[in-house]
């Protein structure tokens, strides 16, 4: 057992909704072009650098169509909602957790994919930027999600050592990135199936059945913060 002194929060679809967002962005892009979109396609490319986004969705539809045009939409068809709804929205539990944290002195950090200047809006729009102790975005590593660089560069920056911290992720590939660092992890799935799907002319080329099937390797698993924080009230942060 280790005595955790380090929280390392994800951010986008684990403390703020942007992955309804997202998304909600992924449909609209669908629709224009055509293709079909799945609540799998979004959980298997979450988590990861723009890169890798990129890379997967020719990956999923084949080299032969447009899918750097469809992921441009999908950008800017995010940043056009959020320009009108002006919010991101904190997950249930996001305040309640990191005031936990807080209130048991513990170091917090922030380890996000998203580049630098996003991480810090989406942070001042919720009112969530004075919680963290180290913000590392995604323009700070060179390798993103599974690789698990970032996480490791939380712990150097605080100068606490992987074996007492402690990551939070909505994604697998968030996962998997903290399990390869060799630190404990908690997985709070980003639920969006109540958003609609849709077929299109551009099928899947990979069947994605697979993804949510078997859970992601998280050492524990919540269906919220607030239940993640009930439970490391109770174990007084010695896991």
């Amino acid at each position: 057992m280790h005595k955790i002194k380090l929280f390392i929060f994800d951010m986008d679809g684990l403390l703020i909704e942007t992955g309804r967002l997202a998304y909600r962005a992924y449909l609209k892009s669908a629709e224009k072009y055509d293709y079909e979109i799945t609540h799998n396609v979004y959980y298997y490319l979450t988590g990861q650098k723009e890169d890798a986004i990129r890379l997967g969705m020719e990956e999923l539809y084949g080299a032969d169509v447009p899918y750097n045009e469809w992921r441009d939409a999908m950008n800017q068809f995010k940043n056009e909602i959020y320009a009108e709804e002006k919010r991101v929205y904190k997950k249930n539990g996001a305040v309640e957790i990191l005031e936990f944290a807080k209130e048991n002195q513990l170091v917090i950090a922030l380890a996000s994919s998203n580049h630098q200047e996003k991480i810090a809006e989406f942070l001042k729009v919720e009112g969530l930027t004075d919680y963290f102790d180290v913000i590392i975005s995604g323009d700070e590593v060179s390798s993103g999600k599974p690789n698990p660089e970032i996480f490791l560069a939380a712990c150097e920056k605080t100068d606490i050592s992987p074996e007492n911290a402690l990551v939070f992720e909505d994604s697998a590939a968030g996962i998997e990135a903290a399990k390869r660092a060799g630190i404990l992890s908690i997985l709070v799935e980003d639920n969006i199936t109540d958003l609609p799907t849709r077929k299109g002319h551009y099928p899947l080329l990979k069947d994605l059945s697979f993804v949510r099937e078997k859970p992601a390797p998280a050492d524990f698993q919540f269906f919220d913060l607030h239940h993640a924080k009930n439970f490391l009230a109770k174990k007084e942060l010695y896991l």
